[in-house]
């Protein structure tokens, strides 16, 4: 089990996944990422339950549906990482 957990590590891995200090970067400087608006859902049941579903055409659909006077949410769609990268790296080497 310790040589599959160091595998995982050496060659699945091959770098490091910077996700969740990203999102605390978007809210000190949300001008390193491009933002899109739109609706997200989650499916609760069947065999997409936990997808989530993200509809930002801003469609005007005919009838009443399930995305109808659903609230929206601002998503980053790109991001500018050696930007980021750069700004972590001084966060994390400075003493203040």
């Amino acid at each position: 089990m310790e040589n599959l957990v160091a595998l995982f590590h050496t060659e699945i891995l091959a770098g490091v996944y910077l996700h969740d200090p990203t999102t605390l970067i978007a809210a000190v400087n949300p001008s390193l990422m491009t933002y899109t608006e739109g609706v997200v859902r989650v499916q609760t049941v069947g065999i997409t339950k936990g997808l989530t579903v993200f509809d930002n055409t801003k469609k005007r659909y005919g009838e009443i549906t399930a995305w109808t006077g659903m609230p929206t949410v601002k998503v980053a769609v790109t991001v500018d990482a050696p930007a980021v990268v750069e700004l972590m790296m001084q966060r994390l080497m400075t003493d203040d």
